[in-house]
């Protein structure tokens, strides 16, 4: 998680992110902390370390994960029997309360300087992304103007980012349109080619893919003042710098 540009798929990410955390948030909980904290980068050993777990911790982080799997297996079967998009997800309720189950339970084992630290490492890991979540706006003395503004300014990069996606799979997906299986091997065989010519496609159009980025980054930052910018980056802490 060391400090880099900020790239699309996590500029694609952060939404999610901090829309779930604000949702948890608004329900049951109350500090700045927990509401920008992302538990998922617990599962990364240097962050675990860098927040200072200890091994009782990481197995009640363990405990709260298998229990989520347990309880969210059945519901995701059904739902792939059904034929349900999986990209509904996001919005489905009931799933989301799978996840913000797994936040609380995740959290509450915390001490409250491990939950500042973690909240801090995961503004890092979406750089300037993190000023698009309300409540941060709100903590660095954004305007309601400032706030639409960065908005939209993440709104125009999804567009033209999907555009370059959307082009990449369109190419695959013509590579293989009168493609017939015959056997499930065949099918996993060609699944897997679909999937590297995919990988392929978007690494070949990553410089644009970081271009938008580096674009969106700094249109950005320019929206905000140099107080502003200087109080966000006190939001994120010292910085984390894993070797």
């Amino acid at each position: 998680m060391r400090k880099v540009e900020l790239t699309m798929k996590r500029l694609l990410g952060m939404i999610g992110c901090l829309s779930a955390a604000a949702i948890v948030c608004a329900q049951k909980m109350d500090s700045f902390d927990s509401h920008v904290a992302d538990y998922r980068l617990l599962m990364a050993k240097k962050v675990q370390v860098e927040v200072g777990l200890t091994e009782a911790q990481r197995a009640k982080l363990n405990s709260a994960a298998e229990h989520e799997r347990t309880v969210a297996k059945p519901y995701l079967a059904e739902l792939q029997k059904a034929g349900k998009d999986p990209a509904t997800l996001s919005t489905d309720q009931k799933y989301l309360g799978f996840l913000m189950e797994l936040r609380d339970n995740c959290l509450k084992v915390l001490t409250p300087s491990q939950l500042k630290r973690l909240g801090q490492l995961s503004l890092q890991s979406v750089d300037i992304g993190g000023v698009l979540d309300v409540v941060v706006a709100k903590k660095i003395g954004m305007s309601v103007p400032q706030l639409t503004k960065v908005r939209s300014i993440y709104g125009d990069s999804v567009k033209k980012s999907s555009a370059i996606a959307r082009q990449v799979d369109e190419g695959v997906a013509a590579n293989f349109k009168n493609v017939r299986v015959k056997t499930q091997a065949e099918a996993a065989a060609i699944n897997e080619r679909i999937t590297k010519e995919r990988t392929d496609g978007l690494k070949k159009r990553q410089p644009e893919l970081d271009k938008i980025a580096l674009q969106t980054k700094n249109a950005m930052q320019a929206v905000l003042t140099a107080k502003q910018l200087a109080a966000y980056k006190g939001l994120q802490g010292k910085i984390f710098a894993p070797k």
